[in-house]
């Protein structure tokens, strides 16, 4: 797919939809409960997307709403795991052995998961500010997770593909250093981990330290599609980091996924993330026009 300059030049300078436009959606998920086969569906945006934080819960498993968005609390349910600073801003924890209800593995989480499934071949843009807090010594930021520390995820749907998998698309920390990773199988094999069949992408990683303390923003732009109409466009703090066309994903519907998932290491992390956007653009696969 070729994204067309309009596209990606609306995106970059405004993640507020055009309220006179129709061919600007907002994702709205058909269910509630993410062990359904929930699938995206696009809405009219009749007003302007906003990322206000409300029928706020820290509660695992139990649900609340960012712009109209339901996302399921994925924690450790402790005090400090999930809270809600102000309406536009989350603030997640993670401590030695934090896991969700769902973990058995050796994982530390505090993460929320987006209801809505994006179909395949949808092009989707998500808008976000985020920060991590100083945790080591004179304000600086420690991370030892050895294996992966993700921040924003578009996870596979696997009760669609009925294999666990990892995330197609994620942001990733290593060390204190910023990534973007991807992934990639073809249709029909398996995508699991241990079957062999994944191409691993790692499309960038920042020379320079994150900044501490200091909120970074952040702009994707991706159509999860496993063949040449695939696309991935990143900026962070107004740079396009990453600009890459090709295969992404295995096939199946995708979900938004943020927060704080490592693998395990001793010391407490906390990050803020705050104006949470997801828009996409109406029409088949491989539409190029955001008219506003």
């Amino acid at each position: 797919m070729k994204l067309l300059p309009a596209i990606l030049a609306a995106f970059i300078a405004t993640t507020t939809v055009d309220a006179g436009s129709s061919d600007v959606q907002v994702i709205a998920a058909t269910g509630t409960d993410t062990t359904e086969d929930s699938t995206a569906i696009l809405r009219p945006a009749s007003v302007p997307v906003v990322s206000s934080i409300t029928s706020f819960s820290t509660t695992p498993k139990m649900r609340f709403y960012i712009g109209g968005d339901s996302y399921q609390v994925q924690t450790a349910g402790k005090s400090y795991s999930l809270t809600n600073p102000d309406p536009q801003t989350l603030r997640f924890e993670v401590r030695p052995g934090d896991k969700a209800w769902y973990d058995a593995g050796s994982v530390d989480r505090a993460e929320i998961e987006n209801d809505a499934r994006i179909p395949v071949g949808t092009l989707i843009n998500i808008s976000y500010d985020f920060m991590v807090e100083p945790n080591g010594a004179n304000g600086s930021f420690t991370n030892t997770a050895s294996s992966y520390f993700i921040l924003g995820q578009l996870h596979n749907d696997d009760a669609v593909g009925g294999v666990p998998t990892s995330p197609p698309f994620y942001v990733n920390l290593v060390g204190d250093h910023l990534q973007v990773n991807a992934l990639y199988c073809p249709t029909g094999l398996n995508p699991s981990n241990a079957a062999g069949n994944l191409t691993h992408l790692t499309l960038w990683t920042d020379p320079n330290p994150i900044r501490v303390g200091q909120y970074n923003e952040t702009k994707i732009s991706a159509n999860i599609s496993n063949d040449s109409s695939g696309y991935l466009g990143v900026w962070v703090n107004g740079t396009q980091v990453v600009n890459y066309q090709g295969p992404l994903g295995f096939g199946d519907p995708t979900y938004w996924e943020y927060g704080l998932y490592r693998s395990p290491a001793p010391e407490t992390v906390a990050a803020k993330f705050r104006n949470m956007t997801i828009t996409t653009v109406a029409g088949p696969p491989g539409a190029t026009s955001l008219r506003r």
